[in-house]
């Protein structure tokens, strides 16, 4: 065979070599059926030279495998045409393999970028819903909370309680100690009120220093104990500034759900009325109304 195919041929003469190897195998009397197949089935590119007695054995494997196949008496020049349509047909299929290859990792690659966006559009969404300073929850997803919990309370006749909560002499705090400090009383206090509800709770910055609890599924006597212990958390912060140390406290205004209520409107107006009436009687105090 070296004979009919010249050295520069890269092809592998009867031998399996690397997955994917060109061979070159003259089929010898000893060889039969389930010899040449079991060949075959392995991840190479066979041209078979053999007598024409295997014809038949070649013809049954064709109907399932990519070969080519001469006999010894065929011209040279024939089977070295054979052996270069094998060699475009590798040729081909690697080409094809690398393709699908690179398409994988294309896919990967915009699988990944897809996870990412949708990461990137689930951090907006919900950053959308949050106050920028104090990260709870801001005023507009408030009022679309509230008018779900006033709906849903109106239809199954559930109770659930809102409060309002109002920094007492904040104007104060930023006029004396500055806003950077203004800031940092706000955050902690939001952090006061974010670890004292619950998960099933709404609290959201109303505006300024100004803030607001839905309590689900809470009577007013829940609701009272969860503001006292805001109240109680928040005598324990003291803060620093180059004027001096300082606390603040804060007012507390609460309204039970009530299907007398026309609207959202009417029970946040209540909820601010007590808390107008807890500033009006010194402050640092809950009105309930």
């Amino acid at each position: 065979m070296e004979a009919i195919f010249p050295t520069s041929i890269e092809a592998t003469f009867d031998s399996v070599e690397e997955e994917g190897s060109v061979i070159i195998y003259e089929v010898r009397s000893g060889d039969d059926y389930g010899s040449i197949r079991s060949m075959i089935e392995e991840d190479h590119f066979y041209l078979f030279i053999a007598s024409r007695s295997f014809d038949v054995h070649f013809l049954e494997l064709s109907s399932e495998f990519f070969f080519v196949f001469s006999h010894y008496d065929d011209p040279s020049e024939e089977i070295v045409i054979r052996f270069n349509t094998l060699m475009k047909y590798k040729s081909i299929l690697d080409e094809l393999r690398n393709k699908s290859e690179e398409l994988e990792n294309t896919v990967f690659e915009l699988a990944f970028a897809s996870t990412n966006v949708l990461e990137q559009n689930e951090f907006l969404e919900k950053m959308a819903k949050k106050d920028g300073l104090t990260m709870l929850y801001n005023h507009s997803y408030f009022k679309d909370k509230m008018k779900h919990e006033f709906d849903r309370s109106g239809r199954y006749d559930n109770n659930f309680t809102l409060a309002i909560l109002d920094l007492d002499f904040f104007k104060k705090v930023n006029d004396t100690h500055g806003h950077l400090k203004g800031d940092e009383v706000l955050k902690a206090f939001a952090n006061v009120i974010s670890d004292m509800v619950r998960e099933s709770d709404i609290a959201a910055r109303y505006g300024g220093e100004e803030f607001a609890i839905i309590f689900t599924e809470t009577g007013i006597k829940e609701a009272v104990i969860a503001i006292d212990r805001i109240r109680k958390e928040m005598d324990k912060k003291v803060f620093e500034s180059p004027i001096g140390k300082f606390s603040v406290t804060f007012s507390a205004g609460i309204t039970l759900f009530d299907e007398k209520f026309k609207d959202i409107e009417e029970m946040i107006h209540i909820a601010d009325k007590a808390l107008y009436m807890s500033k009006r009687n010194g402050r640092n105090m809950t009105t309930v109304l």
